[in-house]
């Protein structure tokens, strides 16, 4: 047996003697109070003037009741003094000191309490020193158990809330990585199909894509090609509204994508392409040219 288990077993079995020796005093205190309610009850009794029938019944029952009362108590506390509960017996103090030498089973045993844990530890433990460490995030706790042992333990300590929701360097880096050559919603799509998760835990979405990019000042690479032109730009080239455009987009006239499937449309113009809208524009007989739409 160690020395800290065998001066846990000890101070167990003394706080229970105490324990018992603490509530038999109290149940001593009972009686001397109802003795003493007695003896008060007796003294008015024969002080009282025999004439007076109606006190002196009045009395005489009090005191009898107070006689009544020293009775039970008093067989209640032999009922408690004889408990075979209380350590009292060598074979009791056997087996507490059997439940010391597997302290772990004891500490760990369902029936156990936190209060009877946080009773153990100070039984054991004589004082800790909290020291902590510059520059880091950790503390070391010096503990000091009862017969001088001393054992130092590192304890991480929780970040903070603004570095708990951080996203991870390598996360970050990935994603400046990944913008190079994909939009926001394919970095989304990407990131989650290798299994990344945002710090609370979740699949990437875009919105916080964007607020990486924000946020670690991560340019957009520019998705359009240089044959690539807006509608209203080719609504200018063209000298025609924005509608005759997008009547050429849903007859597939012009050639057009959206990015990623969503946002403005983006048409690839070529110069044979061009060539062919402006005679399509010329020989059309309700086309007219919109000078006055056109916007420098």
């Amino acid at each position: 047996m160690q020395p800290a288990e065998l001066r846990l077993a000890l101070t167990a079995l003394k706080e229970l003697e105490q324990r018992d020796q603490a509530i038999m005093r109290q149940w001593q205190m009972r009686i001397e109070r109802a003795d003493y309610e007695a003896a008060l009850a007796e003294r008015r009794y024969q002080e009282c003037d025999p004439a007076n029938r109606l006190v002196a019944g009045s009395l005489e029952r009090r005191w009898n009741e107070a006689l009544l009362r020293i009775e039970q108590i008093k067989t209640e506390s032999a009922q408690f003094e004889s408990q075979k509960a209380r350590v009292a017996t060598q074979e009791q103090k056997a087996k507490v000191l059997a439940l010391a030498r597997d302290l772990p089973r004891l500490w760990r045993a369902s029936t156990t309490q936190a209060k009877d844990r946080k009773r153990m530890l100070r039984l054991i433990i004589l004082d800790i020193t909290v020291e902590k460490l510059p520059d880091r995030q950790q503390l070391v706790l010096h503990v000091r158990w009862q017969g001088g042992a001393c054992t130092d333990t590192t304890v991480n300590l929780p970040k903070p809330v603004a570095e708990a929701i951080r996203y991870p360097a390598a996360v970050v880096e990935r994603v400046r990585e990944l913008s190079r050559r994909l939009s926001d919603p394919q970095i989304v799509a990407h990131l989650n199909q290798e299994g990344q998760r945002s710090p609370h835990g979740i699949p990437f979405t875009l919105a916080m894509i964007k607020w990486v990019r924000y946020k670690y000042a991560i340019p957009q690479i520019c998705l359009t090609r240089p044959d690539e032109f807006s509608v209203r730009q080719v609504a200018n080239r063209m000298e025609v509204s924005v509608h005759v455009v997008y009547y050429w987009i849903g007859r597939s006239i012009v050639q057009a994508r959206k990015l990623d499937g969503r946002g403005s449309w983006w048409i690839t113009l070529t110069a044979a392409k061009e060539q062919e809208l402006s005679d399509w524009v010329r020989n059309s007989g309700h086309l007219q040219p919109q000078h006055a739409n056109i916007q420098l």
